[in-house]
């Protein structure tokens, strides 16, 4: 094959590659089969994959990504090299805010390695028209049992022990039954659905509100659409928060929704800082209502030193450190590797974010 027959046949290639990342959703089929016999035909140069922001354990991730694609060039970034590593890579294995991808011209999807990507999804790369997908699901284990311990912590009074153990003091104080009580879910997702199944196991009856009408899991009693939420809020004993967070879900549980909860009721935030209005649920728990609030997330973070948070009575606080475990590198780079291998093949992805709502939508 002479030099303009490799030139054309990478032009269509780029051509082709750029129609796909734009109409992948509608067309993935018959596109991976174009796409894969213009790549038999050409011998194109080997895809660049760029891997940034992981914690730990890059030599490994690097050896899963080269058994599914061995003639791949990946290249481990660091925040300096960021944007010149990206200059000439089609994939993107990490998070970083849009700017860093500005002058990515030949990027074509996007693994990112958390849920929520309310930070990275902005205008300027959803006009980009890339594939993007999110690592939801993946770390719905490790956030279930998080917000278990935070439940658990607040209903068995774990704060107040804690405390009059540094003060060396013996006494009982006021506790909570989960047995037999409601659990109310927001957003019944990978992550709703594990803490909705141990809910269950531990006796307690469960309802949930999700912003799309999906099948309903047998542990749960009622699965009603989010227009719902205060019926759910105001049956509930504890309430977890695990929906994504979108312009629709900023401040979904403001002051209204907070006193429209029972006085004895358990808020767990284990999703954005900002569905939760911090200051009325600060508010609200100096005002004696609530048992009691965890948050694993709030909505300046690193948390502020002066933030009312830290002196909220009844409100336990976590670093956002409710998907960390030692296998989380594990869990992601087999995730990545699965879809990468899907790429390759022309089959659709796993966890393709719908870019105007910021989250997979699921399968009706």
């Amino acid at each position: 094959m002479d030099e303009r027959s490799v030139e054309y046949g990478c032009l269509l290639i780029d051509t082709h590659r750029t129609r796909w990342s734009n109409v992948y959703s509608r067309h993935a089929g018959n596109l991976a089969k174009n796409f894969h016999t213009y790549l038999k035909c050409t011998k194109t140069m080997s895809i660049k994959i760029v891997i940034y922001g992981q914690i730990g354990g890059e030599e490994e991730t690097i050896r899963a990504i080269q058994s599914v694609a061995p003639d791949a060039t990946v290249v481990k970034a660091t925040q300096e090299t960021l944007a010149a590593d990206l200059a000439d890579a089609e994939i993107f294995y990490g998070f970083h805010t849009p700017e860093v991808f500005r002058d990515a011209k030949r990027l074509r999807w996007i693994q990112a390695q958390a849920a929520g990507l309310d930070r990275m999804l902005e205008a300027e790369l959803v006009e980009r028209g890339l594939i993007i997908t999110n690592a939801s699901g993946v770390h719905a284990p490790q956030v279930a049992e998080a917000a278990w311990a935070l439940t658990l912590a607040i209903s068995r009074g774990m704060p107040t022990y804690f405390r009059q153990q540094q003060e060396h003091v013996w006494k009982w104080t006021t506790l909570q039954d989960l047995d037999g009580a409601t659990a109310g879910i927001i957003g019944l997702g990978g992550i709703g659905r594990r803490y909705a199944r141990i809910a269950a196991a531990v006796g307690m009856r469960v309802i949930a509100v999700d912003l799309h009408a999906t099948t309903k899991p047998e542990e749960v009693e009622s699965l009603w659409p989010m227009e719902r939420i205060e019926s759910m809020l105001a049956a509930s004993d504890v309430v977890l928060v695990s929906c994504p967070y979108t312009p629709e879900t900023r401040r979904l549980i403001n002051s209204e929704r907070l006193w429209q909860m029972k006085s004895s009721a358990i808020l767990v935030n284990i999703s954005r800082g900002g569905i939760v209005d911090e200051q009325a649920l600060c508010e609200v728990l100096q005002n004696g209502h609530l048992r009691g609030a965890g948050l694993d997330v709030t909505e300046t973070e690193p948390l502020p030193a002066d933030s009312p948070l830290w002196d909220t009575p009844r409100l336990v606080i976590t670093p956002h450190c409710a998907g960390i475990s030692p296998g989380r590198n594990r869990r992601l780079t087999e995730f990545f590797c699965e879809n990468l291998r899907r790429y390759l093949a022309g089959e659709s992805l796993a966890n393709v974010i719908d870019q105007k709502r910021g989250y997979p939508v699921p399968s009706a």
